[in-house]
């Protein structure tokens, strides 16, 4: 072996494995507010897909009683047939506006909960940036009164 090839001991691989997946402190709030984020889109998507299958089993159940309806009477009645096709749209159409309504809130409740977690971050990160502002500043306060002080008692003539 030349002298230009590093030696890598095998106890020091897994030191070294490990600090490249370790966290640091200031990832770990990003991660946090991924998984909130993500947690929350399951959550949405559990609630649309549970709305979305009740709706269509409420079209179901209403085509059903639709077509019951039509074929009740001996003889056909196509005003009363009309009448029962246009109500079963109304419910359909009905359906279909929830639906897109339902699809827009899951759409956009990724970005709310985003914009939410980021500023709850945020908030956090300025509270706590704001006490270390606070005590520098008090320290620098504290600084600038002592040098006045022994400045005035050392003013020149």
């Amino acid at each position: 072996m030349t002298k230009d090839e590093p030696q890598t001991d095998i106890t020091d691989l897994a030191p070294q494995t490990q600090a490249m997946f370790k966290l640091n402190g200031a990832a770990a709030p990003k991660v946090e507010q991924v998984m909130k984020v993500q947690e929350g889109m399951l959550e949405q998507a559990e609630t649309f897909t549970r709305h979305w299958i009740e709706r269509r089993q409420e079209a179901a159940d209403t085509t059903l009683e639709a077509l019951r309806e039509m074929n009740s009477t001996d003889k056909p009645d196509p005003v009363a047939a009309m009448q029962t096709i246009a109500d079963w749209q109304r419910g359909s159409f009905e359906r279909l506006t929830e639906d897109f309504r339902d699809w827009m809130t899951l759409c956009m409740q990724p970005m709310q909960l985003a914009v939410t977690s980021q500023g709850e971050t945020e908030q956090a990160d300025t509270a706590s940036s704001g006490n270390d502002q606070r005590k520098s500043t008090t320290k620098s306060k504290g600084r600038a009164a002592s040098s006045r002080s022994k400045s005035d008692h050392a003013t020149p003539v």
